[in-house]
């Protein structure tokens, strides 16, 4: 009921003067609204609202931002291959589930995510989609789009300068560096850290779930999304790369533990299923297989 309460509210909100795009909301605001929108007897929703929001992030429905805020994803249209088209699946901002429907005169309902295009070829649904600002992409083709590790840019990060976190705000916990080591698990890779120790391009997380870029004697925000390929590129600088549970035979992935970034976690959902008795656990068909292998081998990670 949650995820369903959160893509109805993210897709309504837009933003003022450019309605084809989702207003971003904080985590706040979010909580805030779905719990005025159900009965007064209802349960808290904070508690489960941002495990519910990284799962659909994972999902490729939503994005997250800087400051803990969240809006719809971009809509896509994704199909198996470039034959199989008889059912394809739509993701992302449900403002345009209706003219993705229409662009390809399924005659279904407006609000169902399988769509069954009624007009054929590859291309032609490709155009059809694009006049109406959907991207149309296929599984295979998704791992030529992923973006590579890397460290922030500051020249990219103009605009998302920051405050010294260790002056700016006074916190119970402490601010924490991301150090990559062998035999120790992602979340492990965190450990406390004074001003005095900080050193040029480090990546810190502050006690609120915030990544910032220390470089150059600058402190900048990161988008979530950003904070996580650094993460893997300095895993690969350390010779430390996270190892990463695959159960060949069945096609087991085990990701307890592990964070991903966007593109590569909404990837792996699309080729495979949830394992009902291990959380964060996906199994994987024997055709999909190589495809989740290449994007986790493209993102440095060591399968064991």
């Amino acid at each position: 009921m949650l995820p369903e309460l959160i893509i109805r509210l993210l897709s309504n909100h837009r933003q003022a003067y450019r309605t084809e795009l989702p207003q971003p909301l904080s985590l706040r605001a979010i909580a805030t609204l779905i719990q005025q929108s159900l009965p007064p007897q209802y349960e808290d929703v904070s508690k489960q609202l941002e495990a519910d929001l990284r799962e659909l992030q994972a999902q490729g429905e939503v994005l997250a931002g800087m400051g803990n805020r969240f809006c719809m994803a971009p809509p896509v249209v994704l199909a198996e291959d470039e034959m199989n088209l008889t059912g394809v699946l739509f993701r992302g901002d449900r403002a345009y589930l209706r003219l993705a429907h229409q662009a390809l005169e399924t005659g279904q309902p407006s609000t169902r995510p399988i769509l069954r295009p009624r007009i054929n070829g590859f291309h032609r649904i490709n155009e059809r989609l694009r006049k109406v600002g959907i991207r149309l992409l296929t599984v295979a083709s998704s791992v030529d789009h992923l973006p590579l590790p890397e460290l922030p840019q500051p020249s990219r990060l103009q605009g998302c300068e920051s405050l010294n976190p260790f002056e700016a705000a006074t916190w119970t916990d402490p601010c924490r560096q991301y150090i990559p080591s062998l035999g120790t698990q992602q979340f492990e890779h965190w450990v406390p850290i004074m001003q005095a120790a900080l050193r040029d391009c480090t990546l810190l997380k502050l006690p609120t779930g915030e990544c910032i870029w220390f470089e150059a004697e600058q402190f900048y925000e990161l988008t979530p999304d950003t904070a996580l390929l650094a993460m893997f590129q300095l895993a690969q600088d350390a010779r430390a790369p996270i190892s990463i549970p695959w159960d060949e035979v069945p096609g087991r992935l085990n990701l307890q533990g592990i964070s991903l970034p966007s593109s590569y976690a909404q990837l792996l959902w699309r080729l495979s299923q949830p394992d009902v008795d291990m959380p964060r656990t996906r199994l994987f068909a024997p055709a999909n297989r190589p495809i989740a292998r290449e994007a986790l081998l493209r993102l440095g990670c060591t399968l064991v």
